[in-house]
């Protein structure tokens, strides 16, 4: 279990099922931003997701 207030980071593939999951993210977490590492190749479907500040039950 995430401790209010916690931090999660994730890799996630874009394939059209990943919306629901940011929206989920967004209701639980103050703060939820996406990075695309300059390693990754541009064509490539993942990107990483930083969502900080837990709210359990939200």
């Amino acid at each position: 279990m995430l401790a209010p207030g916690g931090g999660f980071v994730c890799k996630l593939f874009q394939g059209g099922g990943e919306k629901s999951f940011l929206d989920l993210l967004k209701r639980r977490f103050a703060s939820v931003k996406f990075a695309k590492p300059p390693a990754s190749r541009r064509d490539s479907s993942e990107t990483y997701v930083v969502a900080q500040g837990f709210r359990p039950g939200a």
